[in-house]
Formats: C-alpha cells, sequence, structure tokens
C-alpha cells in the first residue's frame, strides 16, 4: 500500500525532495506502519504544510547546524543564510531508553531492552510491558494507544502486586 500511496502523491513528494524534505519510506519500504513499530516515530503525518513546502511557501533545511540567529531569519554553520519571519525547528529524537538515561543511572539502563521494534513472536519491545529493570516500564505513542495500552500494563503490575507474576 505505501507504494501505491507514493504513487498516487508522486508529484508532492518529488516536489518536497526537490525543496531539500528527506523522504524516509520505512522498514523495508512498509510506510508509517513500520517506522512507528520499530522506531516510535520518524515520520510525518501531512496537514497541509507539505504543500507550502513543495511550493517554495516554506523554507526548509536540514542537516546543517545553526550558527547563529539574526533579526531576519539564521546563518547556518556552512555559511548559507535564510531569511525567515518564523523559525520552527524539528530537532528530532532519540529512543526511549537515551531520553531515561538522562534521569536515571547507566547501571538501571544498561539493564533495560531496547525499546520499539518488533520481538520473536511480533510483539513491540519494551513498550507497555517489562523492560529488564524491575518496576520501570515505558509507555509510548499517541493517546489513544496510551489510554488502551495502559490497562494491560495495569494489569501487568497488579500480577505482580498480588505475587501471581514474577519479574
Amino acid at each position: 500500500m505505501t507504494a501505491r500511496i507514493a504513487e498516487v502523491d508522486n508529484e508532492l513528494l518529488r516536489g518536497l525532495e526537490a525543496a531539500g524534505f528527506k523522504l524516509n519510506c520505512g522498514v523495508n519500504g512498509g510506510g508509517i506502519s513500520s517506522l512507528y513499530l520499530h522506531r516510535g516515530g520518524g515520520y510525518y503525518i501531512n496537514v497541509g504544510a507539505s504543500e507550502l513546502i513543495a511550493e517554495g511557501k516554506i523554507a526548509l533545511k536540514q542537516g546543517a547546524e545553526i550558527a547563529r540567529f539574526t533579526l531576519g531569519g539564521i546563518v547556518f554553520a556552512d555559511g548559507t543564510v535564510l531569511e525567515a519571519d518564523i523559525v520552527v525547528l524539528a530537532t528530532g529524537y532519540q529512543n526511549m531508553r537515551e531520553s531515561a538515561r538522562r534521569i536515571l543511572e547507566d547501571e538501571v539502563v544498561d539493564r533495560v531492552r531496547p525499546v520499539w521494534g518488533l520481538d520473536d513472536e511480533g510483539e513491540l519491545c519494551t513498550i507497555w510491558r517489562d523492560s529488564g529493570f524491575p518496576h520501570f516500564w515505558f509507555m509510548g505513542g499517541n493517546l489513544q494507544q496510551c489510554r488502551y495500552f495502559s490497562k494491560f500494563l495495569a494489569l501487568q503490575i497488579k500480577a505482580i502486586e498480588e505475587g501471581l507474576r514474577r519479574l
């Protein structure tokens, strides 16, 4: 289906590429679903800005460090200047383990299994389930998923508290 959608959106995708937008078709070409399952992100859902980027009404610069801001825009480390009324920084993200590392000791985080991706049984790794470190869990995803899967996580915690399940 990802290939078919890319066919339908071909003109828009070519315009985005020409503007400097780096396209990502996901793991093995699986699109947004594969990016979500394997990385927990790394995708963009168009809500109208893609057309503006492709038309050149929104400028885009990826992969260059900012040297400084000016009253009229940005000067990049490579010397290029981008005039702008508004600057939006889309800075990316890291795996949730690395976010945890900033607030927890390395000994804890080093025991935590990889977050996101699929295990041998096709289940999401570590999200809403045992992380590998006792009494430490990760939740992620959108609001609907958190509301739904938090019930399963609560049942796992309850089973541990009642002695029905061991860590």
